[in-house]
């Protein structure tokens, strides 16, 4: 642990953990990106009068990239990492009363004002659990820490609000929907929508991401979000907010299949209980033969994979997902997946791969770019 550890401290405490995601040329590629993004939301937080401002992690990389931000370093020391155990860990070290804590990738469009405003309202609470989604938190806030102790201490972040508010009994509160809460670059298309958005920061838009692979595609479904006479599709766990969003600010019509909301918080993908609609297609006809069946439902998708893989069974490895997102066939060994990939690869209209975060952070955030006028629309 580094600077200041064990400094006493009565104002509220922002940490950004990181941790490795794997060894494969995307993987590393993502996790360059998520440490620029931490170190874009540390900085922030600093600005925004948070004290002590922390990166949490073990990797050396990252910890010189957020210390340069201005951040302290606290290393992980639960393994395998366990992430309840080492936030009581380090609010109870630092003696925090209040803290808020977001993972690395989450957060690249949140403002220095809006990060003021919850530290400010943690500052004016007794007792409270802010988050960017209840049920799936990215960006957690709490006071006091003391009911961390009330729970029990997840190994994710995912259901912090949730057992803060049912299990410690805090008052909880969803901060407003919005690109800036919601987006968390996990893919390689989440990484390339967010340099679309105008409200990038520069470090983060000179960055490559997969412009090679994905760009064309992403521009052209920008282009149908703003046309009366097309048609989107969008396919997998979609939120009501991001659906009431795209109803009223999207020119095209969008055509929503919402399936299978809370699949891995409640593991239906690890016992292969998951179900789709597109599954039972996808079973029935094929993958060229479903790929064309989905042209004729609109003139563009947005596709949740993850929903589809579960239905079906397929486990693949992140490297091997990614390659799909990536539309990578011949990175794939011989198979349904690579068969999976190239059908998607080989539609007829534009199509984007993901998880997730693609129909809901990404989707709203292609929306907002689009508006603001990229790409350029067509005359």
């Amino acid at each position: 642990m580094e600077r200041g550890a064990c400094s006493v401290t009565s104002v509220t405490g922002f940490l950004v953990f990181f941790g490795r995601s794997g060894q494969s040329e995307v993987e590393r590629r993502l996790d360059a990106v998520r440490v620029a993004i931490g170190a874009v939301v540390l900085r922030r937080a600093l600005e925004a009068g948070f004290d002590p401002v922390v990166g949490v992690t073990r990797d050396d990389e990252a910890r010189r990239v957020f210390q340069d931000a201005g951040a302290e370093i606290d290393r992980e020391e639960t393994a395998p990492f366990h992430y309840g155990n080492e936030l009581v860990r380090i609010v109870e070290r630092r003696k925090l009363d209040r803290v808020c804590a977001i993972g690395a990738g989450a957060g690249a469009l949140l403002g220095a004002r809006q990060l003021r405003a919850m530290r400010e309202e943690l500052e004016a609470a007794g007792a409270l659990v802010l988050s960017n989604n209840y049920y799936s938190a990215d960006l957690v806030g709490l006071t006091p820490t003391s009911a961390l102790r009330a729970i029990a201490l997840p190994p994710a972040d995912n259901p912090l609000p949730r057992l803060l508010h049912q299990e410690a009994g805090l008052p909880s509160r969803q901060l407003e929907r919005s690109s800036a809460t919601l987006l968390d670059v996990d893919t390689p298309a989440d990484a390339t929508v967010l340099r679309r958005h105008p409200a990038c920061p520069p470090e983060l838009a000179s960055l490559d991401a997969w412009e090679a692979d994905l760009g064309g595609r992403i521009d052209a479904l920008m282009r149908i979000v703003t046309t009366p006479e097309r048609e989107l599709v969008v396919a997998g766990r979609v939120g009501a907010p991001v659906w009431t969003y795209l109803e009223s600010q999207t020119a095209c019509r969008v055509r929503m299949l919402a399936e299978e909301r809370g699949m891995q918080s409640a593991g239906r993908d690890a016992s292969g209980s998951a179900r789709t609609a597109l599954g039972f297609l996808y079973e029935k006809v094929g993958p060229r033969a479903f790929f064309e069946l989905i042209g004729e439902l609109g003139d563009g998708m947005l596709f949740d994979t993850r929903v589809l893989f579960a239905h079906l069974g397929w486990r693949p490895a992140p490297p091997e997902r990614f390659a799909s997102d990536l539309f990578r066939s011949e990175e794939l060994a011989p198979g349904p997946l690579r068969e999976f990939t190239r059908a998607a690869r080989d539609a007829r209209y534009p199509v984007l791969l993901g998880g997730h975060t693609l129909v809901s952070g990404v989707l709203w955030t292609m929306v907002e770019a689009a508006w603001a006028g990229h790409p350029e629309q067509d005359t």
